[in-house]
């Protein structure tokens, strides 16, 4: 029996390295299907999904490998000596660096160096969970219940009676806004905002001979299109900060400090105190006036005797 034990020994490490000569023909890292031999429980959480593909013996490109760098001494030596790299055990930073191999949209760079996420130390795997998940995008749950996990804030601000209808349709999600613009792939950040907005809302894109500088400033944070409104909901149709009726105008005369001008009006109590919008109507940029005036003032004689400036 002991001879048959040591015969059986010397063959198994006469064979051992073709085994795993065989399961490392793509140039010394394992195909899934060894991994999976031992790591039998991920073999049911890479069913379905964006990462399927792991278990194609035909793809050579992407496999367990491709994220556990250090597989080849794992499975060919000793598994306990040379364990392999987990990335859920990395950093934010060391873990983005890993996505990128693959995955290499402007916010996953953003996510890895700059991005408010990256500032915070929120990694890949915080959100995503990369065997397998039922969301979309290998999230870890839908949209925004996912993103109300840390931002919990903004649960209370889409709730307002005008709001952005986040969530209750596949066509706006907090991903609609917050994976970055063209010109700024931060992550959340409001800085050039402007572009998200415009996606949807082109019909203030312009550009006009005469632009409000308040819609155009969004080349800072708070500028531009949320220095008037509030993206996630608002108590104030057109999801605006501050109300813009009388007395006060708060939307207007935050920015504009003598803009009660009308409250002392020459025509009587029909004009005193409306709305600033009932005359500067195009207040997101016009092609006919500087002071974002209505053409119907024209026609109502406003500009006739001089009073009012075009």
């Amino acid at each position: 029996m002991t001879g048959s034990l040591a015969i059986g020994g010397a063959l198994l490490i006469m064979i051992w390295p073709m085994v795993a000569a065989a399961a490392t023909a793509d140039g010394g890292r394992p195909d899934t299907q060894a991994c999976l031999d031992c790591h039998e429980d991920r073999a049911t959480s890479l069913t379905g999904g964006p990462h399927a593909v792991l278990q194609d013996g035909n793809l050579t490109d992407v496999a367990c490998g491709s994220c556990h760098a250090g597989t080849a001494a794992h499975w060919e030596d000793d598994p306990e000596a040379y364990p392999r790299v987990n990335p859920a055990a990395e950093n934010a930073e060391g873990t983005a660096a890993i996505c990128i191999g693959c995955h290499q949209e402007p916010h996953v760079y953003s996510q890895a160096k700059t991005g408010p996420h990256a500032v915070a130390g929120t990694s890949c795997l915080d959100c995503h969970s990369v065997h397998g998940s039922q969301a979309d995008h290998l999230l870890k749950a839908a949209q925004p219940e996912l993103c109300y996990t840390c931002h919990e804030q903004v649960r209370g601000e889409i709730a307002q009676p005008y709001r952005h209808p986040v969530g209750e349709n596949e066509f706006m999600q907090c991903s609609s806004c917050h994976l970055g613009s063209e010109g700024n792939p931060d992550v959340g950040s409001y800085r050039g905002l402007n572009t998200m907005c415009l996606k949807c809302h082109a019909e203030f894109q312009g550009p006009f001979p005469y632009e409000h500088q308040a819609t155009v400033d969004y080349g800072t944070e708070g500028g531009g299109c949320v220095a008037c409104h509030s993206p996630h909901g608002s108590v104030n149709p057109q999801l605006l900060k501050q109300p813009y009726e009388a007395p006060l105008f708060p939307a207007c005369t935050q920015c504009h400090s003598v803009a009660l001008h009308n409250n002392n009006s020459n025509h009587g109590n029909e004009w005193k105190g409306v709305s600033c919008t009932e005359c500067h109507v195009d207040v997101h940029g016009s092609y006919t006036n500087k002071n974002f005036l209505s053409t119907a003032l024209e026609a109502q004689g406003c500009f006739a005797a001089g009073c009012h400036s075009r």
